[in-house]
């Protein structure tokens, strides 16, 4: 009480006065110290730094932050910045001020503990975490270690450097990305248990509430990036391999982790999904047949019966010699399919080392049928052009 009664005779008064002048000069004059910092010296050196560092941020073609977008933000942070530092200032002067009077002073000391106890807290919550944070960084390091390793070996294999017996250089892309992905979902198996409040409700539900999207959203996305690895290791085709699938004929232009495009011969670009791909017959054209004898490719020809069928068959088997793209050795074959009610039903088999100008082929062979029969006046029914199939003879 005494201390007290001191405290308020005009020299007392007078002292408080003045110690609250000096805190509210500080407080201003830091004010201004920090307007001119950031003003004079930040901002200005934020400018500077963007001609020479800022070069935007790209992902693979797409420019994710442009230099002026760096720029913005590189003055957003220099506001929050300064802004938080001019309400730590004031939270401090307040707390000066309410601790010079001694009606004031519990205040103070609630409002210097209000700002104390939160920093302690998460100093002491950063120590104890340190432990699972060098448990996160090495599962991190060893995680990134082996992807960059598995990139080097499929590398290898890929450009054919590393020859490994079964191991085909065209498996390594998919096999590179099987493995980066089962590392990346190991290393967050790991990690996950070892975040903060990770046993927390609000942490498990937003878990509950991913898993269920994922479960309800990607059963079609799953099953076509499955049947996309089958796919792969059974070696169907590569990429402009000629392939049919179903009515589509054309050559594979993409292939993607959830659908091949195919180009037909009319340029027509045809989305075919793995899982699709997976449930169907694929013939491929490409890889079916050897450098030698190529694949078998025919077309149906009808003769009437007044032709005599050795002079139709010599005939046909003319026209198709005289066929560009038709191979002479293996010779070009006919047989003989079915007797109908008015013409004879024939088949022209041709081989072929270019199955890609199938079309072409055929109209070729069509134009040159027709022309021989007509220079020896024989007539004949239209050819009628079916689908192609692939085939061997011994």
């Amino acid at each position: 009480m005494l201390e007290y009664l001191k405290e308020i005779d005009w020299i007392g008064i007078s002292s408080l006065a003045g110690l609250s002048l000096a805190v509210v000069a500080g407080q201003v004059l830091f004010y201004i110290l920090i307007k001119r910092l950031f003003k004079k010296i930040i901002n200005p050196f934020i400018i500077n730094k963007s001609k020479h560092s800022f070069k935007g941020i790209k992902f693979r073609n797409y420019m994710l932050l442009t230099p002026a977008r760096l720029l913005h933000i590189g003055f957003f942070f220099s506001r929050l910045t300064m802004y938080a530092l001019l309400l730590i200032s004031l939270y401090v002067s307040v707390t000066l001020l309410f601790s010079i009077y001694p009606g004031t002073r519990s205040f103070a000391t609630a409002l210097f503990h209000g700002l104390l106890n939160p920093f302690l807290s998460i100093i002491q919550s950063g120590i104890a975490y340190i432990p699972n944070l060098l448990r996160i960084v090495v599962v991190v390091v060893i995680t990134r270690y082996l992807v960059k390793f598995a990139k080097i070996v499929m590398k290898e294999i890929e450009e054919k450097r590393l020859v490994i017996h079964g191991f085909y250089p065209d498996w390594a892309p998919a096999t590179f990305n099987l493995i980066r992905f089962l590392a990346y979902a190991f290393m967050i198996i790991m990690i996950f248990p070892l975040l903060p409040d990770s046993e927390s409700t609000a942490f498990r539900g937003v878990s509950v509430f991913l898993g269920i999207l994922l479960s309800l959203g990607s059963t079609t996305v799953i099953s076509n990036v499955i049947a996309g690895l089958v796919l792969t290791y059974m070696r169907s085709f590569k990429l402009d391999d000629r392939v049919k699938v179903g009515e589509v004929i054309g050559d594979v232009v993409e292939k993607t982790p959830f659908a091949i495009r195919i180009q037909t011969s009319k340029k027509e670009i045809v989305t075919v999904p793995n899982s699709t791909l997976l449930s169907s017959n694929v013939v491929n054209y490409s890889t079916s047949g050897d450098e030698k004898h190529g694949v078998i490719i025919f077309m149906p020809v009808s003769v009437c019966y007044n032709v005599p069928w050795r002079r139709a068959v010599e005939l046909i088997t003319d026209a198709a010699k005289k066929t560009e793209g038709v191979l002479h050795d293996p010779a070009p074959f006919v047989l003989i399919k079915n007797l109908g009610n008015d013409a004879s039903d024939m088949e022209l088999n041709v081989y072929t080392n270019e199955p890609e100008n199938q079309p072409r082929i055929f109209s070729e062979l069509n134009k040159n049928i027709r022309d021989l029969f007509e220079a020896n006046g024989i007539s004949m029914t239209v050819p009628k052009l079916i689908d192609v199939v692939n085939g061997k003879t011994d």
